[in-house]
């Protein structure tokens, strides 16, 4: 039971911390401070997720989670999630600058910074094996992976298609 504990923390951090990538550089279309919000809670919720009794579990989840992002990011890149997001955001955009992609980045440095914050945090203090407190950050991950799932779908639903984007540049 253990072993698929893991594993399914490792997807859910991976499904996350992908998708704030892409979700942070929308959410940011609109509003810096509600991508900040966006990022801080997705490391947060990251950091639950990787919270375990031993530091080698700690250190499991994450190097599990690392492989895991590859399928989750060729979602994305199949899609064409951030060209299609931005045209969404800011109707007849066309393709992201280089001024765009180095504010996006700013986030993705932040995140990175926070979940690298929150690896060292889990694996300086491991937690007692206590069921009910893994049952709940459990079901906060899972929520929130789902809720980012959903989300994700249903914007997508609402992108405009890439095939018209790239005829009208």
């Amino acid at each position: 039971m253990k072993p698929l504990k893991d594993v399914l923390c490792s997807a859910m951090m991976a499904v996350q911390f992908v998708s704030a990538v892409f979700m942070t550089e929308l959410i940011s279309c609109k509003s810096s401070a509600l991508a900040l919000l966006y990022t801080i809670l997705t490391a947060g919720i990251w950091t639950v997720l990787l919270l375990s009794e031993s530091r080698g579990e700690v250190l499991l989840k994450w190097l599990l989670s690392v492989p895991l992002c590859y399928p989750v990011l060729l979602y994305f890149w199949h899609t064409h999630y951030a060209v299609r997001a931005l045209n969404r955001a800011l109707p007849g955009y066309g393709r992201q600058s280089a001024g765009g992609a180095f504010a996006g980045s700013m986030f993705v440095v932040l995140l990175t910074a926070l979940c690298a914050i929150g690896l060292t945090a889990a694996l300086a203090r491991p937690q007692e094996p206590k069921p009910r407190q893994e049952a709940v950050r459990l079901g906060i991950g899972a929520g929130y992976t789902a809720l980012v799932a959903i989300a994700i779908v249903m914007l997508e639903q609402q992108f405009p298609a890439y095939e018209m984007l790239i005829s009208s540049v």
